[in-house]
């Protein structure tokens, strides 16, 4: 089992890193913040910021000190990854929304203020259980959330609109696809909560590395769909598109 995970954590880290470069080099021909900020969402969560704490937790180094570093760069790195999501969501899906910016406003200081004070409370703890940590995950937990609705909420209403020929098929499942994802990611956090609470330390539990692991892959694979979808998947939704045509 332990051999397992230790593929299935490679394998998520991987996925994670490809597909969070694939973003940020389609970005740089577009010059779109989405892509950006997810690509640097990906690269950052799962293949730097997750596994850091992940190997922090499970005392890896030779000396508690320098696991707690890691750790606090870990948490430091999550946090500038899941504020990218923030961007990304108030970019692309409310832009006119007047509460975006107030929105990034206090994710921002809830990154900035849970990461600080977790320094003063407990200088790092990799098994904390301090207010500031848990201040942290939600803000991390929320950019996830606050995605998969907002892109389920547009998936809903393109279905819509495609009953009538006013949307494109593709962009349709591409909302659900990347709903999807970021709802996998949510339950990730909500897994990982779950399991600090149950366990002594959730990096050794099974099933929460198991889940994450999952969660972590499954995010991946629609998002990859969703922005850089392969010829043969694009071509299901241009038989769709052609159908009503014919008839």
């Amino acid at each position: 089992m332990t051999a397992l995970l230790q593929l299935g954590a490679l394998a998520m880290i991987a996925v994670d890193a490809i597909v969070g470069v694939r973003l940020l080099l389609l970005a740089s021909r577009t010059r779109q913040v989405p892509e950006f900020a997810l690509g640097l969402a990906f690269v950052l969560l799962g293949a730097v910021g997750y596994p850091l704490t992940t190997v922090a937790r499970r005392g890896v180094l030779p000396s508690e000190d320098t696991n707690q570093i890691l750790m606090a760069v870990g948490l430091l790195v999550q946090n500038v990854a899941c504020f990218a999501v923030y961007v990304q969501t108030a970019y692309t899906f409310r832009r006119g929304w007047p509460g975006s910016r107030i929105l990034l406003a206090v994710a921002g200081v809830a990154f900035a203020g849970s990461w600080i004070g977790q320094g003063f409370a407990d200088g790092f703890a990799t098994h904390t259980t301090s207010t500031p940590y848990y201040v942290g995950l939600a803000a991390r937990a929320g950019a996830f959330a606050w995605t998969a609705h907002a892109s389920l909420h547009e998936y809903g209403l393109a279905r819509r609109r495609m009953q009538l020929g006013l949307v494109d098929p593709l962009v349709v499942n591409r909302f659900l696809l990347f709903g999807a994802g970021m709802a996998a990611v949510f339950g990730a956090f909500v897994l990982f909560w779950i399991g600090q609470i149950v366990t002594e330390n959730p990096a050794d539990a099974t099933w929460v590395l198991a889940a994450t692991c999952a969660a972590g892959l499954f995010a991946a694979v629609p998002t990859w769909l969703a922005f850089l979808p392969p010829r043969a998947y694009r071509r299901r939704f241009e038989t769709k598109r052609a159908a009503p045509a014919q008839a």
